[in-house]
């Protein structure tokens, strides 16, 4: 058993190192004195060997722990920049600002309403201009603000005039952290109501949509958000092809559904009509489609990718009267197309006086026939000759019936048309007679007829 020289440690079974401060042992029959120098060394060095570092098994736990502590304050910053709230308002403010249709496209949709880039673009620029952009950002943070300190779920961002823009809502948590928003933007009908039955075909964020419409009915283009539209269309009527666009804007608009205003590239015909003084019934035939003629004499819409064609029918004396025809090339189609056609103003008076003349024959013949009717019935007393000529359900059909069946006998000849007018439905006829004495006899007839003079009765009669 020895002594270590270094820190003076006793126990030394006849080692070569020391257990205490790890010093090699030399061996000797006496130990070598020590000056007070080395003393202080061994003292210190047994000092510091008492210090022994702490275990690894303690030191590894607290290291993990507090790296992972570190990573979830790293994790939940990260969550928190594009998550919280805040920070899902400044996405959208940034993609409005930054006129990122994709990611407010994105950001407006919904399983209800689907939001295409083009709707986005119009947004945006629906935003910019009757919000502005300061006022939109300001409005969004200060809305979201709300939302995370009061109880509710719902607010709106308006325009300057008080429309509804968009809606920010809580639509449950985020990492059961945050709020999670949803940005909805409000939705309108667009309603068309055109004035003659047409289909309307657009494009509709890169899906073609076609919409029939009857003559006066309203129909919905569909859901739109906020914004002003102009369409790019293609209208269809029986008429033809008309290139254009549907137009309308969520400005000022207070209903539910927003009117469509039509803007297409389309001719109106300004008609001039001659010699129209003696025709009634007239017709505008524009493209072989017959229009009633109207105050103003402007007709249309029309397309301008095709020819118009021109002409007016009248009636006149139970007879149809065309006009001239004017042709409009399409390549000179314009907006608005004046035209002069002209009725045939000596084909007419032509007609009128084969027609009088016409007409006077057949009502002569009819008396003439009539008169030797009368002369046999009277002689007979058999009315049944002369009731073909005479109108039923009339006053006068009775009296005849009386007369003839009567005592009285009368004769007349030589029945001369004097005069012969027509108004309304009747001919008014003076006729001039002979009775058996020779008397001239002057009657005034009423007969019942149609234009040509045909199936003519006796409505009454008046002698003077």
């Amino acid at each position: 058993m020895g002594q270590c020289a270094v820190c003076h440690h006793e126990k030394l079974p006849h080692q070569s190192v020391c257990p205490n401060c790890q010093n090699q042992i030399l061996y000797s029959k006496t130990p070598s004195p020590q000056s007070p120098k080395q003393r202080d060394a061994a003292q210190s060095s047994s000092s510091n060997n008492n210090k022994r570092p702490p275990s690894l098994k303690k030191v590894i736990p607290i290291a993990i722990v507090s790296f992972i502590i570190i990573l979830l304050i790293i994790l939940f910053l990260l969550l928190r920049n594009f998550n919280s709230p805040e920070a899902q308002a400044k996405i959208l403010i940034n993609a409005v600002n930054n006129e990122d249709n994709a990611k407010v496209s994105n950001l407006l949709s919904s399983k209800e309403n689907k939001v295409g880039r083009q709707e986005a673009s119009t947004y945006i620029k629906f935003v910019k201009q009757e919000v502005g952009m300061k006022l939109f950002e300001k409005e969004v943070y200060d809305t979201v603000d709300g939302l995370n300190h009061e109880t509710a779920v719902a607010s709106y961002i308006k325009t300057r005039e008080g429309q509804d823009v968009l809606r920010i809502s809580k639509n449950g948590r985020r990492y059961l952290i945050f709020d999670n928003l949803s940005f909805l933007a409000p939705t309108k009908q667009a309603i068309v109501k055109p004035k003659e039955k047409a289909t309307f075909e657009f494009d509709s964020d890169g899906a073609q949509k076609k919409v029939v419409a009857e003559a006066g009915q309203s129909v919905s283009l569909g859901q739109f958000i906020p914004g002003s539209y102009a369409i790019d269309t293609v209208k269809t009527t029986d008429r033809g092809t008309y290139e254009g666009q549907l137009k309308f804007d969520f400005v000022n608009s207070k209903n539910e559904t927003i009117p469509v205003t039509e803007d297409f590239k389309e001719a109106q015909v300004k008609l001039s009509l001659k010699n129209v003084s003696d025709l009634k019934e007239i017709k505008v035939v524009i493209n072989d489609e017959k229009i009633a003629q109207n105050k103003n004499d402007t007709y249309g819409p029309f397309p301008v990718n095709q020819d118009i064609k021109v002409y007016a029918e009248g009636e006149a004396y139970d007879h149809t009267f065309k006009t001239n025809t004017e042709v409009i090339k399409k390549d000179d189609v314009q907006s608005e197309n004046k035209i002069t056609v002209s009725f045939d103003k000596d084909e007419i008076e032509k007609y009128r006086q084969s027609k009088e003349k016409d007409t006077l024959n057949k009502i002569k013949d009819f008396f003439k026939k009539y008169t030797v009717s009368l002369n046999e019935a009277y002689e007979s007393h058999d009315f049944d000759l002369i009731s073909k000529y005479l109108k039923e359900n009339t006053t006068n059909y009775e009296a005849m019936r009386s007369n003839v069946k009567g005592q009285n006998q009368y004769k007349f000849k030589n029945p001369v048309v004097i005069d012969v007018s027509r108004n309304a439905d009747y001919y008014a006829v003076t006729v001039e007679k002979e009775d058996a004495q020779g008397r001239t006899i002057q009657s005034h007839y009423l007969l019942d007829g149609d234009e040509n003079a045909n199936h003519l009765k006796i409505v009454n009669y008046q002698n003077y």
